[in-house]
């Protein structure tokens, strides 16, 4: 079993024990070693030592294992995966403790408490040595009860797919109208065996002649070959209802005779065993496919019949032996143990739909070389799959799921509202429509359609897509399915159906929904395409924006953003009124801390309190967009919330760098300072410059390297798609390669660009409120230069350790792209030298040494300006 299978076993399991996923991820690595020890000492994987060290650890390994093989003949999935696993959990002693403390957790809370054998045993000692009260023996007579239904389960008890199952019943898995009462209440109108309390005593047959013998014995044999018992064959009905009844012969029968007889009445049994699925499985919930089989078995039980109508025409005339009557079955009793074994499977597995087919399937083939016994099995399955083959032709001609007792390998999660074309849900189906609305029942996937399962999936979500905007779209060229031993027949029908619903759902979207232009249209206003919108954006909104996200008017914004598209290159795109505006009460690093749902102690800070954080409209703008069905299929709210979250790292980058140039703007009055004051700016010049070079750097990198170079490859792709499966695949690659290089992935670099960010953010309003130099004492000179050497200290130290941690996931992770971040903000090594300078010194006071000794790097920095 692979690792993943292992993991998601250990997550469901310690899910349904009460333990915390971390748990699980703990012992996970711990519980594969073990599984693959115990593979190891057994010498393979077929999982007997995994079987034989959860009986050892069982207490009951006989019940165990009688439980296991019960499960094992019903064809129950996943049983041998989960062995392993528990295997696994026996051989890892910390993942046992964990998981015992928690269900005795589980316990308590509930009011139950396990104690173990010593400790009753002491309590019943307490019991002879003290005198208790009734309430105390009342409470002591309790825990031994319970104590002895938690270690020692009913065996009449089966846990079945709908929890616990009493021997004989049968689970209702499909829905249907009832069975009407009249069907049970009148027995004789079944051809199995009654179930007869009183018998008729009669004479022991062995002191007749043997010839009468031999007569009467036919008459009883050929009775008990219809379901009636006979006067000197007895039926004993079987305790499971899929087992054959038990035959026992008069014991004063020749035995010659009596072996002969012996030797047919397996016949009889296998008759019964038939009849038996055949009436029972004419119930609705059982579904389509086992109503076909029954139907198919009656027809062959009609053979059946005339074969023994036939040979009562011969008693009659005396000319019938047990010899010639042996004959006569021999045959026919091959096909009907074939018919016995092929209807006890499916009665002890209960399965229903395609497990039947992938049962018959799987038998058809199994007997290729065994004549007739194969032709018969081949008849059963085409008969049993009309049905399902009826069902499949619907999806992959229409695209429509008419499958009342839920046995076709597609569910449809909303059932109905694919008919419902008047509705507004039939018109726009919802964002989780194309991955959660139509999904695979991998327990009703018959083994023959295994391999275009996936094929068949895309092929009716094509259709039912395209059949929202055309009612009237079939497939042109429709074939009646039919099963077939061969697979090369389905794959041709199949594959020229998938051919036809790609290309005519992938047109509906290129040409006649424009997606390309929707999705340019995107990129213009999210990813920052179009430069003037974003500077009409924010010179029209920065008032607005600056206020309170509480005090910012939705409609005073929505205003603004039509002026902005109006007044810009916007104007002439076909698609800006889907355009909206869209205020997050939450900052981007909680927004993507909450998809990411990390929850290390480094990063608690990033989840919000209870109470409303305070943010600017600009730290919680972000543009929204309206998309119709079915473009919504590409742009659904998931994709719509991954650009979100571009714009808002992008937009506030645009609003940081606009507040560093207005800086740059006011401190050009700088040049009619004095000398002696324009020192004072000297350093926040430097800064300012710096702190420049970071956000336009940062935002050259995303917009060019990262956000365009994905664009191209997108397109690139986009002109040789065949299907809308890689539409949405490439989108989403595209999307993703996005927000991991843009660093939005990555808690750790997010949370230190956006203290760069807050850095100069504050510098900025800093400046900006600043006294003029020329008028201010030297007092507050100095306190001035010692706040912007505290800013170049913290922008300086969070540059060199963004670089620094960039460098160590570009080396674990292979990012190229990011790497190129490094040589981008440290191109003339200067902080890396700070940095080296300051490890030197190790002081703070070198602080402002370390920055007169960059003068020349200064300089530099102001010739790039």
């Amino acid at each position: 079993m692979s690792e993943f299978r292992i993991h998601h076993q250990v997550s469901e399991l310690f899910s349904l024990l009460g333990l915390s996923p971390d748990t699980a991820e703990k012992y996970t690595e711990q519980l594969r070693d073990s599984v693959e020890r115990g593979r190891g000492s057994e010498g393979g994987p077929s999982g007997g030592g995994a079987v034989r060290a959860v009986a050892e650890a069982a207490p009951d390994p006989a019940a165990f294992l009688a439980n296991y093989h019960e499960l094992k003949s019903r064809n129950v999935q996943g049983l041998d995966g989960l062995v392993e696993v528990l295997g696994g959990l026996v051989g890892s002693v910390g993942a046992r403790e964990a998981v015992e403390g928690s269900s005795k957790l589980r316990l308590r809370e509930d009011g139950i408490s396990l104690s173990s054998v010593s400790d009753i045993l002491a309590d019943i000692q307490n019991v002879t040595n003290t005198k208790l009260s009734a309430d105390q023996l009342n409470k002591l007579r309790e825990r031994l009860l319970r104590e002895s239904q938690l270690r020692h389960a009913p065996a009449s008890l089966r846990i079945g797919e709908g929890g616990v199952e009493r021997e004989g019943e049968r689970r209702i898995q499909c829905p249907g109208p009832e069975t009407p009462p009249w069907l049970h209440n009148r027995p004789y109108l079944s051809l199995d065996f009654l179930k007869t309390e009183n018998r008729h005593q009669v004479a022991a047959l062995g002191d007749i002649a043997s010839t009468s013998q031999e007569h009467q014995l036919i008459e009883d044999v050929l009775s008990v070959m219809l379901g009636v018992e006979g006067t000197y064959i007895t039926v004993t009905l079987p305790v499971k209802h899929y087992d054959p009844p038990i035959f026992s012969v008069d014991p004063s029968v020749e035995p010659s005779l009596s072996t002969l007889v012996s030797r047919i009445l397996p016949l009889c049994g296998h008759y019964s065993q038939v009849v038996k699925f055949v009436e029972s499985r004419n119930s609705y919930h059982h579904g389509l496919v086992n109503q076909a089989l029954g139907a198919a078995i009656t027809s062959l039980l009609k053979d059946y019949m005339l074969l023994v109508t036939q040979l009562e025409e011969q008693h009659r005339r005396w000319a019938l032996t047990l010899h010639k009557l042996y004959f006569y079955v021999e045959k026919t009793m091959a096909v009907m143990a074939l018919l016995a074994d092929v209807t006890k499977v499916i009665s002890k597995s209960e399965c229903h739909g395609g497990g039947v087919l992938t049962l018959l399937h799987d038998r058809t083939l199994s007997l290729t070389g065994s004549g007739q016994l194969q032709d018969v099995m081949l008849f059963l399955t085409q008969a049993a799959a009309v049905p399902y083959m009826d069902m499949l032709a619907k999806w992959l001609y229409r695209g429509i799921i008419k499958d009342p007792y839920q046995e076709f390998m597609v569910v449809d999660r909303e059932s109905g509202r694919e008919e419902d074309k008047n509705g507004e849900d039939a018109k726009d189906p919802g964002d989780d429509y194309w991955g959660k609305r139509y999904t695979p029942v991998p327990h009703n996937i018959p083994s023959f359609l295994q391999p275009h399962a996936n094929v068949i999936l895309r092929t009716g979500k094509y259709l039912n897509v395209i059949r929202q905007s055309d009612e009237g779209v079939t497939c042109p060229q429709q074939e009646t399915l039919t099963y077939d031993l061969h697979r090369c027949f389905y794959a041709e029908v199949i594959e020229s159906t998938y051919n036809f619903a790609s290309k005519r759902l992938l047109e509906l979207l290129m040409k006649e929904k424009d997606l390309m232009g929707r999705l340019r249209s995107v990129k213009h206003y999210f990813l920052l395409d179009q430069g003037d919108f974003v500077v009409q954006l924010m010179s029209l909104c920065e008032e607005e924006l600056s206020k309170n996200i509480d005090d910012v008017l939705p409609t005073r914004l929505e205003s603004l953003l039509e002026l902005a598209l109006r007044t810009s290159a916007a104007n002439s795109d076909l698609y800006k009124d889907d355009v909206e505006c869209d205020l997050q009460p939450i900052t981007l690093i909680n927004q993507m801390q909450r998809i990411l749902s990390i929850e290390v102690e480094e990063e608690q800070d990033f989840f919000p309190s209870e109470e409303r954080l305070q943010l600017t409209g600009l730290e919680g703008f972000s543009l929204g967009y309206r998309v119709t069905w079915p473009v919504s299929l590409v742009l659904d709210k998931k994709t719509i919330a991954c650009y979100k979250m571009i714009f808002r790292h992008l937009f506030y980058c645009k609003h940081v760098e606009r507040l560093l140039c207005r800086v740059w703007v006011s401190n050009k009055v700088a040049k009619s300072f004095p000398l002696s004051a324009s020192r004072t700016y000297t350093a926040a010049f430097a800064l300012r410059q710096r702190m420049l070079n970071f956000i336009q750097n940062i935002e050259y990198y995303m917009m060019f390297e990262v956000i365009e170079r994905n664009w191209q490859i997108f397109i690139g792709k986009m002109q040789k798609v065949d299907n809308v499966d890689e539409v949405l695949t490439f989108h989403n690659d595209f999307l993703d390669g996005c927000l991991k290089d843009c660093m939005l992935t990555a808690p750790e670099l997010l949370r230190m660009i956006s203290k760069l960010t807050s850095i100069c953010v504050s510098f900025a309003n800093f400046i900006e409120d600043s006294p003029d130099p020329a008028a201010t004492t030297h007092e507050v000179s100095q306190s001035f230069e010692q706040t912007i050497s505290r800013f170049e200290l913290q922008f300086s130290g969070m540059i060199y350790t963004l670089m620094e941690r960039i460098s160590e996931m570009g080396r674990d992770h292979y990012n190229d792209a990011l790497v190129n971040v490094i040589y981008r903000l440290d191109f003339n090594m200067y902080y890396t030298r700070k940095h080296e300078h300051l490890r030197l010194v190790g002081s703070p006071e070198a602080s402002s040494s370390a920055d007169n000794s960059s003068r020349p790097l200064s300089a530099d920095e102001h010739s790039h300006s």
